[in-house]
């Protein structure tokens, strides 16, 4: 169905109440110009400098919740809209937008109450009742949807999605010929909307009209051929007429356009497995565990295309997995019996038979309460994460502004250094400068050292030539060495070679340093630093090292000079130090946390980030790196909270976690 999204019209007429500084209006108009353009990541920021001159200014608040939501943080839209309202609160449209980004969220009964308190504002508004019409077909009140939708008509009729979406709702309450008569309006109303033929044709689908369903959805193509979803609609109609070649070309199709597709590599492999094409249906098949990985249908399925083709063994781990992802799938256990008598593991397949035979029992005895055997998967996120398949549908245009389609690889931010911010052109400089933090030591430094030293603390590799950093050091013998400040030369010789990754050089200009003044906690926190990411890339090369050498002692436990993984005491007593020298210093803590985070020390790790945001608000790495270690303590609902306030610092890859991990 057609969601009432939050649409960008509104804002190009969006005026703000004159009052508050001249700033605050010219970030609101340049945020507003932003989001016209789909610049959603620029619109936070510049909405984000408003709210730093008028923090009670509730359009930059309503505005930023509009980018959010565009970017799939709805969570934090909502925070931003009801903001707004504890500023506004007659503001309508911003009852409305808090609604449908509830709607996004599944929290349907405070999006319907949200509609309600914006219907009371403004009740002759069309678009609030569509909005609310759409929640009312997502809660299955097909009755209360028609009515919604049928006001929304009344008080203006030449809304197409009005007229599409209570065709959907009448279709749904198996009114079809009046459903077929509301979407042709739509389609009359708006001709060239690719979408209500799409609409139209699955309705035909599912009434059989198989013919006219695939006519609807060709001239779908016609009007916008790199939408992936009508590829996949069409290969569904071309599936019921059994014609298979067309089936597999229009998912081949949709693959094409959305890569990523785990859903249509999983129907691609059960047409391959219907057709005995078994090997193209097991490379079908990785695909989606490559995408999904704990996808347990895709394990039982490839398990029992391994049996089909005597590989017992790979069926054998296939339908493990299954079970280790879902200990209570009978089915799988009843496979893997078949597999191991195959096997001639008679003991391990009577335990898998009678292991689903209780299974089964459990399930089916009278008077028992079904869900008893369930109990221990009563989070329905459980299931949703064994069962989901990816499957955004989205292409290069649809992708326009939203980066949250993008597919990252999911780790923590790197540690912190302080680092010599040489001078770069102003075109570079600007990639770098909103990654630049400062205490008031460094600042202070900055501003007064009369050799033109400018320290920053960042996690990104400052671009420096190897050239310039060698004249720097030879500019520190010739100058700051002759003036006596020894302790002071020795560091920044640290600096500069840390920055050139000389690590072993690095750490002993930190020692010399740190031998003429112990209390330089800059050179401890940059010398700790570098110990862990040394102890991390030896111990990295040793276990790559280890794998790929074959000896008997490969197969009997540890190999011999195989290491343990590094236990950073070292690291952690440098930044002890640190913290007793400058316990202010929010990074110390962050980098801390990592340490802790690769240790396994979950919730130290957690109480780390905290005190780095304690003293430091802003620190957007703190924020998206304890939100992963929530992710992984299963502490969701917080780690999103922290997702949302990352992303709105700058962390663009917080969209991506948000519409993986917040958005089920």
């Amino acid at each position: 169905m057609n969601k009432s999204g939050i649409t960008l019209f509104i804002l190009l007429t969006f005026v703000a109440i004159a009052q508050g500084q001249i700033n605050y209006h010219h970030f609101i108009a340049k945020g507003q110009n932003e989001l016209q353009k789909e610049k959603y990541l620029e619109a936070i920021k510049s909405f984000n400098t408003a709210l730093s001159s008028k923090q009670d200014g509730f359009e930059a608040f309503f505005l930023r919740g509009i980018a959010k939501f565009s970017l799939g943080d709805y969570s934090g839209a909502a925070n931003d809209f009801t903001k707004t309202v504890n500023f506004h609160p007659l503001y309508a449209r911003a009852y409305q937008y808090r609604g449908i980004s509830y709607d996004r969220l599944l929290d349907y009964a405070h999006a319907v109450r949200d509609f309600n308190k914006a219907l009371e504002i403004d009740p002759f508004n069309p678009d609030i009742f569509l909005a609310r019409g759409d929640t009312k077909m997502h809660i299955r009140d097909y009755e209360g949807a028609v009515n919604d939708f049928s006001a929304s008509i009344n008080l203006k009729a030449n809304v197409a999605s009005a007229w599409l979406n209570r065709g959907i709702a009448k279709h749904f309450l198996n009114k079809n010929s009046e459903a077929l008569e509301d979407i042709d309006r739509a389609i009359y109303l708006d001709y060239f909307n690719a979408e209500a033929w799409v609409k139209r044709g699955m309705i035909k689908y599912e009434i059989d009209s198989i013919e006219s369903a695939v006519a609807d959805y060709n001239h779908a193509i016609t009007l916008d051929d790199s939408n992936p979803f009508v590829y996949f609609q069409r290969a569904l109609a071309y599936l019921k007429l059994e014609d298979t070649l067309s089936t597999i070309d229009n998912y081949n199709k949709v693959l094409e356009l959305d890569p990523n597709n785990a859903l249509t590599y999983y129907n691609l492999a059960i047409v391959y497995g219907a057709g005995k094409d078994y090997q193209k249906a097991i490379e079908a098949y990785n695909e989606v565990t490559n995408i999904n990985p704990y996808n347990i249908y895709t394990y039982y399925n490839r398990g029992n295309i391994y049996y089909l083709l005597k590989r017992y063994s790979e069926a054998e781990n296939d339908l493990s997995t299954a079970i280790e992802i879902f200990p209570d799938f009978a089915g799988a256990y009843i496979n893997r019996s078949a597999v191991r008598e195959a096997l001639k593991e008679r003991v391990g397949a009577r335990a898998d038979h009678d292991r689903a035979t209780e299974i089964i029992a459990a399930a089916n005895a009278e008077g028992l309460d079904p869900n008893v055997l369930y109990s221990r998967y009563a989070d329905s996120a459980y299931f949703n994460r064994i069962i989901e398949f990816e499957a955004d549908f989205v292409n290069g245009d649809m992708q326009k502004g939203r980066i949250q389609f993008n597919r990252i690889n999911i780790e923590p931010k790197t540690n912190f250094y302080l680092i010599y911010a040489f001078d770069l052109p102003d075109s570079i400089y600007m990639k770098y400068t909103q990654y630049e933090y400062f205490d008031e030591n460094i600042s202070a430094f900055n501003a007064d050292n009369k050799q033109g030293i400018r320290f920053v603390f960042t996690t990104r590799d400052w671009p420096v030539t190897k050239e310039t950093a060698l004249q720097e050091l030879q500019r520190i013998d010739s100058t700051i060495l002759i003036n006596g400040d020894t302790a002071g030369a020795y560091f920044l010789k640290g600096v500069i070679n840390s920055m050139l990754q000389n690590y072993t050089t690095a750490i002993n200009a930190y020692d010399i340093a740190l031998k003429y003044d112990p209390n330089i906690s800059y050179a401890l926190l940059n010398r700790g630093t570098l110990r862990y990411e040394m102890d991390e890339f030896i111990y990295a090369d040793s276990k790559y090292t280890n794998s790929i050498t074959i000896s008997k002692k490969s197969f009997n436990g540890k190999q011999e000079g195989e290491m343990t993984p590094p236990d950073h005491m070292e690291v952690l007593t440098d930044f002890t130090k640190v913290i007793e020298q400058n316990p202010g210093l929010p990074f110390v803590y962050y980098n801390r946390a990592n340490v802790k985070l690769t240790l396994k020390k979950y919730q130290r790790a957690i109480d780390d980030y905290s005190m780095a945001i304690k003293l430091q608000p802003t620190l957007a790495e703190a924020y998206y790196n304890r939100a992963l270690t929530l992710l992984y303590v299963n502490e969701s609902k917080l780690a999103c909270i922290d997702l949302s306030k990352a992303g709105e610092l700058g962390i663009t890859e917080s969209y991506n976690v948000i519409k993986r991990f917040c958005n089920k």
